[in-house]
């Protein structure tokens, strides 16, 4: 497996991505995911991926929250007198998903968009007892479902079939169709002759589609 960085940053990296989203929350009072979404926008993000030591280790979480809020003009800066780590259910998501991007590689934009942060931090029950493995698996496995979504959805845009077309073509409901393209209903648990239904109507192999 490719990591993002070397692992010897990454203690680092997940203490200050904990910290920066505790104080993003109980200092800025800002809303988990409109703070990645800051995060992203002013390219501290990526420097975090490219695992640039001055960002994953360099720098404190307060810092990293000053940085974001300054280069995107998103709130006056609040630098706490002291430290300022509580092992919070904001700190936690900090924690996992610094840990996320290092095992899978991914960028905190393609994260965001597998997961929010508000659903990664009702999670922190059971998962904070558990190790981090476990909210990784949740993770990755919502990733795989949002792939397998993906496919179905390119597969049928690159054939020029509306929804209907499909559903009619390859004698499925449509709504549970569209409920396989949004998500709402796992693809992978579909009966073996559906997806041998599309695939067949969508010219590919059934493990195209899982």
């Amino acid at each position: 497996m490719t990591y993002s960085y070397n692992q010897v940053y990454l203690n680092d990296a997940m203490n200050n991505m904990a910290e920066a989203f505790e104080i993003a929350a109980h200092i800025y009072k800002l809303n988990l995911d409109y703070f990645l979404q800051i995060f992203i926008i002013s390219g501290i993000a990526s420097q975090f991926e490219k695992g640039n030591p001055k960002y994953i280790a360099g720098k404190s979480g307060a810092e990293l929250v000053a940085d974001a809020v300054t280069l995107t003009n998103a709130s006056e800066v609040k630098m706490p007198e002291t430290s300022f780590i509580n092992i919070s259910e904001e700190y936690w998501t900090g924690w996992v998903t610094a840990y996320y991007q290092w095992i899978s590689g991914k960028t905190f934009k393609e994260i965001q968009q597998i997961i929010s942060m508000s659903e990664l931090k009702n999670k922190y029950n059971p998962y904070h007892e558990m190790d981090e493995m476990q909210i990784v698996d949740y993770i990755q496995s919502k990733a795989d479902k949002t792939n397998a979504v993906n496919r179905l959805q390119m597969y049928r845009k690159k054939l020029g079939l509306s929804q209907s077309e499909l559903a009619t073509e390859a004698d499925v409901n449509l709504r549970t169709l569209q409920q396989y393209e949004i998500g709402a209903k796992d693809i992978h648990k579909a009966s073996v002759s559906t997806i041998a239904s599309l695939a067949k109507v969508l010219k590919c192999d059934i493990k195209n589609l899982l």
